[in-house]
């Protein structure tokens, strides 16, 4: 019975994956279109909104948010939820209706086709590199004083272990302790039981619900002489808080 469940795993990945890049070669002309120039983002935005929910309907996955969705454009926060599935990324852009641009790794500006989101209107970080690393940390801090809301995954990758933490990463908590900005952190509870990160037979891929939690923004308190710290652990225990 168990490997029938993971047969049946595999094939539905096969199809997630194919309504991913036939629905992606659709629009494709559109995001040439609209990620090309700084002018249309949020009409690019809009359309990976639209694109995003598109693909989750047709495969099956549903979303419950619990919490505040941020909804107004007077503040700018930068977004830290934890990293367990690609499923991640689709269910960012279907539960934030604000405009966001990603802080992803260099890798994903190599993959043909998908790198049409990291040209212009995302960012890249190669963390293998400091002197690139510092750069891109550089212009995410001009991208959120211009007002755009931003997203990293603090830990970076998604963790081998998961659904347990990685080590946080400070890159995110320099930039909100530096421009003084609020971090909201945000848990993913179900996506490594849905898309799992992984092609063995035994790997959990199927349709379903994805909870997730908008906790409380921490706020940067520049009184503290370890600041960075205390954002670091503050964003990494109100996420913790909601996994199993």
């Amino acid at each position: 019975m168990k490997w029938i469940r993971g047969l049946l795993g595999i094939v539905w990945k096969f199809y997630f994956l194919g309504v991913f890049f036939i629905t992606l070669l659709l629009l494709y002309p559109a995001y040439i279109l609209l990620l090309s120039n700084e002018k249309y983002f949020q009409a690019g935005f809009q359309l990976i909104r639209f694109h995003a929910r598109l693909i989750l309907l047709l495969v099956g996955i549903r979303k419950k948010v619990s919490g505040s969705i941020p909804d107004d454009d007077s503040t700018t926060y930068l977004i830290c939820p934890n990293h367990s599935s690609y499923l991640d990324i689709l269910l960012l852009y279907a539960a934030f209706p604000n405009y966001f641009i990603f802080l992803g790794k260099a890798e994903l500006g190599k993959v043909p086709i998908f790198n049409i989101f990291f040209k212009k209107m995302n960012l890249l970080v190669d963390r293998k590199n400091p002197k690139a690393a510092h750069q891109s940390i550089l212009n995410a801090c001009k991208v959120m004083e211009k007002g755009s809301n931003l997203v990293i995954f603090p830990e970076g990758t998604i963790p081998r272990n998961v659904p347990h933490l990685k080590g946080f990463k400070n890159g995110a908590f320099r930039i909100a302790q530096q421009l003084n900005i609020p971090i909201l952190p945000v848990t993913f509870k179900d996506n490594y039981k849905l898309l799992e990160d992984s092609w063995s037979l035994g790997a959990r891929n199927r349709p379903g619900l994805s909870r997730i939690y908008i906790h409380e923004p921490v706020f940067p308190q520049k009184e503290k002489q370890n600041d960075l710290i205390h954002l670091r652990e503050a964003t990494r225990k109100r996420i913790a808080s909601k996994i199993d």
